[in-house]
């Protein structure tokens, strides 16, 4: 850039100077036409003087030097005392003394000045081209230094990857029980030694037995959730048949006791839901239905849900506390899987208190577009290795339940545009919170993405939102 500004400059004075120079030779020209003219005693000069007119004012816009603009006053001044004795109408040859002396002398030496300048601006001008010349070859020497010391810095930067590579996949084919060939880099041909095709195909081979051994680990996978599926099915099947088996052998082999009683009959009907509700779990999570929105009231659901546990609760001795905003809380959602949603809460809460406790269920509105809904145990809280995947299908701390029910929760709230997290609290138990968007008139306010809700209450690296 600074090469090409000297290039420029220097470009710019000679151009400047040839410029002024040729105006001066052209008003020359021009006062030489009206001294012969004057010599001819010719009356018809006025175009002459307005050529000269032309060019003197072509001269003071091109004097950018001191000494053309003194000579370039000096020409305009003796053009208008020239103009002054035409008009009185001297003599002709008075008329060519005052332009011999005059405009003519003044721009004789402008453009003997012009020519000075513009050999000295040739100068100038050849010695930025050689600079020019220089800057370049030098810029061209740094550039190539500079591409070789680069190519050398890639080319053993591309060896050690290439030597790790073949380390890694080495081990990767010790692994497998496969041997590579060694291969060595020859630093006087610049390429590997022999082998090289040799291990291009063994990497191939090895890279498709880790494919073919990841497909196989998937698979196994796969099979070991269903397994666990299934046991988790048998064993919450299995058991309530067990007893509903046992009764009624019982009631078999003692048709003089008078059948099966009323509390026999309870206890059967009591496991049988009890398998209805496993199977309806796991229809849920295998084919989860799709919500029927419509306006409902949030604190209503919630409401109905306290109900329906209310016996239970009462049974088990749990106080429930509920603080539910008395004007509700409108959404645009399904009230029946928002209920089992709340449910599912409800009944794992209630699973870890069966001696008893306290049951905290409020309702707030952090802001004008979500309302969350806290459910807080005083239990023991989720265990340690359960936590981390709180939300995974078959994660149950219980001895009984397919670890579903979170799962099947987890889906309905996010269909429906909302979150859930859940953490253990710092005085002991467990702490869920629903976020869910609320109905609202306005529909900017229900738009984009909600955020997650704040963990103030909870132990922060236990914390597990699912979104």
């Amino acid at each position: 850039m600074y090469l090409d500004r000297e290039q420029a400059r220097t470009a710019g004075v000679l151009s400047e100077n040839i410029g002024s120079r040729r105006a001066a030779s052209n008003a020359i020209e021009s006062i030489s036409d009206l001294i012969a003219l004057h010599r001819r005693n010719a009356q018809d000069v006025e175009p002459v003087h307005d050529r000269i007119r032309g060019h003197m004012a072509e001269i003071e816009a091109l004097a950018d030097k001191d000494q053309e603009r003194i000579l370039a006053q000096r020409a305009a001044l003796g053009f208008a005392v020239y103009l002054d004795g035409w008009a009185a109408r001297r003599q002709p040859a008075d008329l060519i003394a005052l332009l011999v002396e005059g405009p003519l002398a003044a721009c004789q030496e402008l453009r003997d000045f012009n020519v000075g300048q513009i050999e000295e601006s040739d100068r100038d001008h050849r010695r930025a081209l050689q600079k020019m010349t220089w800057g370049l070859a030098v810029v061209g020497g740094l550039g190539s230094v500079a591409g070789l010391v680069l190519g050398f810095g890639l080319a053993r930067g591309l060896r050690r990857t290439i030597h790790q590579f073949l380390v890694r996949v080495q081990d990767a084919s010790e692994l497998l029980g496969q041997q590579l060939p060694a291969v060595e880099w020859d630093p006087a041909v610049g390429r590997p030694g022999d082998g090289a095709e040799d291990l291009i195909r063994q990497v191939e081979q090895v890279v498709q037995k880790l494919h073919q051994r990841e497909r196989e680990v998937r698979r196994a996978e796969r099979l070991a959730a269903l397994g666990q599926l299934a046991a988790g099915v048998a064993h919450e099947i299995r058991n309530p048949l067990a007893s509903v088996i046992l009764l009624v052998e019982t009631g078999r082999r003692d048709p003089s006791a008078g059948g099966l009683t009323d509390e026999d009959l309870d206890l059967i009907e009591q496991e049988l839901h009890r398998i209805e509700r496993s199977l309806r779990g796991l229809l849920d999570y295998a084919r989860p239905p799709r919500p029927e929105r419509t306006a409902c009231d949030f604190a209503e659901v919630v409401r109905d849900a306290v109900a329906l546990t209310r016996a239970r609760a009462e049974q088990q001795r749990v106080a429930v506390r509920l603080a539910l905003p008395p004007e509700g809380v409108p959404l645009h959602a399904d009230p029946e899987q928002l209920r089992q949603v709340v449910l599912n809460l409800f009944l794992n809460a209630l699973d870890v208190m069966p001696q008893g406790g306290d049951l905290e269920v409020s309702i707030a509105r952090p802001d004008a577009r979500s309302a969350d809904l806290t459910v807080a145990d005083r239990g023991p809280g989720i265990s340690a290795d359960v936590l981390p995947r709180l939300f995974e299908p078959f994660a149950s701390g219980k001895e009984t339940g397919l670890g579903l029910g979170l799962v099947v929760s987890k889906r309905i709230v996010e269909d429906h545009g909302g979150t859930i997290l859940g953490c253990n609290r710092p005085g002991g138990g467990a702490h869920f919170i629903v976020r869910l968007p609320v109905r609202t008139a306005r529909p900017e306010l229900t738009s984009g993405p909600l955020p997650v809700p704040a963990q103030s209450s909870c132990e922060t690296p236990l914390c597990q939102p699912c979104s």
